[in-house]
């Protein structure tokens, strides 16, 4: 029977091992110590039967796949490694004599297959997988989500270096996320107060493993976000990897992406980095490296001011010694000594050019205002008002001369005679006349369009009787037929047709098809008589043969 590894998947092709055992029977205390019913068990036996029951329980060398979640290498030169599948973890070992013949380095995230076997440990009452073989059995589940993860969210931008904020010079507001009690917050606490007393730090605790972890993490990031803060630290003391995934989940990692403040992750993990050491905008190895690296020593700051106001004092000092050297300089040479009557003279200078410039200024605005005068008096003599009053006046006169004629007098009264024989009456009757006459008009021409239409409906009539008496058709509808041989022509002599041909017969209404049984001359069919007339397809009964 083939061997199964422990977490159910067929082993990879191995050398040969012996069958398991017989897996003992655990007696029950009172067989075990006949006459003694009910005694207890001491914690030797147990231990004892413990290792019993899982060394005879498995074979003696076999084979198991999982991946490694932890693997450690202490300078002894053994492998101290831990084995995962989904929950559960199997802690094993690898002595150096066995470790130094391995075909690779393993690392966590590796798929691999162990060729060992069970050893227990009574003294603590422990077992462990010592591992004689190992070899590669492709990527494990959880490196291979993680890498995918990673890369997704890669694609997306969140691990962009644009993307990441300069931490304050001194932020006085530190909001921490961790567990409570836990010794990341103690170290992290101790090492901000040592280096400066006067800093503030929100503490907000949530759960930093187990499957409450992302989604507690995720919401202290985002109230902490909310708060009115300086710089956020999330900080745990390092672990296992199983330990550190709610660091790399996704709603963790996307929460600190979102959030609106430098955000400083200081896990303690240097081996396998969670996803949220590359979206946080400073990574620190431990919680006390993110105190010294956010927060300046107050000490070394103190120093560093004092240093400044010195080096400040020194140079205002030199720079002041220099500035009354110049200034005693520029007052004891000739050119300042000689400046006043300078200034003096450009001043009656100035002063004699100012009074040149008013009185230029003032001619001109006399001159200008002459040449104003002079426009509005001749635009007020061309003034359109003025020259339409002396027409008007003018205009007046010749009225009053004109009405002295006696021609217009006539005229005028001529006009009104007329205008007194004209009334509306003869204007009514006038166009009483005129609608008279139209509606006459237009019934005489509906009268000749409807004859001319009658003549032209007759017309039309008698032309489609002509063209019905000529039509084909209406000669065979009054008995007669068409015979057409096979190429579709009309037969008109038996010269061109043979016994057997096949002909078409066109009647009034559809057609016949025909063969020829008999074909007899013209003079023949002459002397028939009244049989001449059938076509050349019907027989002398008068049926198409």
């Amino acid at each position: 029977m083939t061997p199964r590894s422990l977490f159910g998947r067929p082993p990879s092709p191995a050398p040969p091992v012996s069958p398991p055992p017989t897996e003992p029977r655990i007696e029950t205390a009172a067989a075990a110590r006949p006459g003694s019913s009910g005694a207890p068990y001491s914690v030797r036996e147990i231990s004892a039967r413990i290792r019993e029951v899982l060394e005879d329980g498995f074979p003696r060398s076999f084979w198991i796949e999982g991946e490694l979640s932890q693997v450690s290498r202490p300078r002894s030169g053994h492998l101290y490694l831990s084995l995962r599948e989904e929950t559960t973890v199997l802690e094993a070992v690898a002595w150096a004599t066995d470790a130094r013949s391995f075909a690779f380095i393993p690392e966590p995230g590796d798929r691999v297959r162990a060729f060992g076997r069970l050893r227990v440990y009574e003294g603590k009452s422990r077992y462990q997988f010592q591992v004689q073989r190992l070899e590669k059995a492709g990527m494990g589940a959880l490196l291979q989500e993680l890498l995918e993860r990673e890369a997704r969210l890669e694609r997306e931008g969140l691990f962009d270096p644009g993307r990441k904020r300069p931490l304050p010079f001194l932020p006085l507001r530190i909001g921490l996320l961790t567990a409570a009690g836990s010794d990341a917050w103690a170290d992290f606490t101790r090492a901000a107060r040592t280096r400066f007393p006067g800093v503030m730090i929100r503490e907000h605790f949530a759960p930093v493993q187990g499957p409450r972890a992302p989604a507690a993490l995720a919401a202290g990031i985002r109230a902490l976000g909310r708060e009115a803060l300086d710089v956020i630290v999330v900080a745990r003391g390092g672990g296992s990897v199983e330990d550190l995934l709610p660091f790399s989940d996704e709603i963790v990692v996307r929460a600190a992406a979102a959030c609106p403040l430098p955000l400083v992750s200081a896990i303690g993990h240097e081996a396998n980095r969670p996803l949220l050491d590359r979206v946080a905008d400073r990574r620190c190895s431990t919680p006390s490296a993110a105190a010294r690296e956010i927060l300046p020593e107050r000490g070394d700051l103190l120093r560093e001011i004092e240093d400044r106001r010195r080096a400040a004092e020194t140079v205002a000092r030199r720079v002041l010694s220099a500035a009354q050297d110049r200034v005693a300089t520029f007052l004891t040479h000739r050119a300042t000594t000689a400046l006043p009557a300078w200034l003096e003279q450009e001043r009656q200078g100035r002063q004699q050019d100012r009074s040149f410039a008013l009185a230029a200024a003032e001619r001109t605005i006399q001159s200008r205002q002459e040449r104003l005068r002079t426009a509005r008096a001749r635009l007020e003599q061309n003034h359109p008002a003025q020259k339409l009053a002396g027409q008007f006046a003018q205009l007046s006169r010749l009225r009053e001369r004109l009405a002295g004629w006696p021609l217009l007098r006539d005229q005028d009264e001529r006009l009104e005679a007329t205008r007194r024989r004209i009334s509306a009456e003869p204007l009514h009757r006038l166009l009483e006349l005129e609608r008279a006459a139209l509606a006459d008009r237009r019934t005489r021409r509906r009268s000749s369009l409807e004859r001319c239409l009658e003549r032209r409906s007759f017309t039309t009539e008698r032309i489609g009787q002509n063209l019905d008496a000529l039509d084909p058709r209406g000669v065979l509808r009054r008995g007669y037929s068409l015979a057409l041989d096979s190429g579709g022509r009309a037969l008109v002599s038996t010269k061109t047709v043979r016994v057997g041909d096949r002909l078409r017969l066109l009647l009034g209404e559809g057609e016949l098809g025909a063969a020829v049984e008999e074909v007899r001359p013209p003079h023949e069919q002459a002397g028939t008589g009244p049989a001449a007339p059938r076509s050349a397809g019907q027989n002398p009964e008068g049926n198409p043969s």
